[in-house]
């Protein structure tokens, strides 16, 4: 989703120039050389390899990284706040959530040339994603809705860095910009299914029961 919207904006492009991708990761031209002769040698597409390994590591070992947060987000904080309502609670866990990143943004990751705009391009996709994770959470009743997918995101989230061209990583990135039209497209989605297809809408406007109490 995100590497469809990024397709729509200004001067990005799509592309297979993985040889770019790893020279943008700080990698040798030996260790360039390597990689890229290990993905001719897969008998698949290198995006079905890609897609694989993400939905592997995504519900295993990313999933266990991630529960870890999860724990506090839609574990502790969605159950003290739940009597907010779904928006409410969605905005102000984005809101800390977004924060919570900010050290780690400011010593360059995700946006190593814009750290300080990067801060605010976290916050602002935490905040157009946390609907998502609240939705996911409370209709499996389970913190562990949100540590998987989490954690998938995690592993394939990259693949809009690999896949497009033409912009900075504040564009591309899928926490920049496409990500952030991703996240309110999905969120979007949400609110479909909970209002036209789901047998009991949760996004009333009223107190929420994450775990069914």
């Amino acid at each position: 989703m995100t590497i469809g919207i990024g397709l729509l904006l200004p001067s990005v492009e799509f592309t297979t120039d993985y040889g770019a991708f790893l020279v943008e990761q700080g990698l040798s031209e030996d260790q360039i050389a390597e990689s890229l002769a290990v993905l001719d040698e897969v008998p698949v597409p290198p995006i079905v390899l890609f897609v694989v390994q993400g939905l592997v590591a995504g519900l295993t070992i990313n999933a266990l990284a991630a529960l870890g947060e999860e724990l506090g987000w839609r574990g502790l904080l969605l159950a003290e706040l739940s009597p907010l309502g779904f928006w409410r609670v969605s905005g102000i866990t984005g809101v800390v959530w977004g924060i919570w990143h900010a050290p780690i943004i400011l010593q360059g990751h995700n946006f190593p040339d814009a750290p300080v705009v990067g801060v605010i391009m976290m916050s602002v996709w935490t905040v157009a994603a946390s609907p998502v994770f609240t939705y996911l959470t409370v209709r499996a009743q389970s913190v562990l809705a949100a540590a998987f997918f989490h954690g998938t995101f995690n592993a394939v989230g990259w693949f809009s860095l690999v896949y497009l061209t033409g912009a900075t990583n504040l564009v591309i990135a899928p926490v920049g910009i496409a990500g952030i039209g991703a996240a309110i497209l999905a969120t979007s989605a949400c609110v479909v299914h909970d209002r036209y297809l789901a047998h009991e809408p949760i996004i009333t406007g009223g107190p929420i029961s994450p775990w069914g109490r």
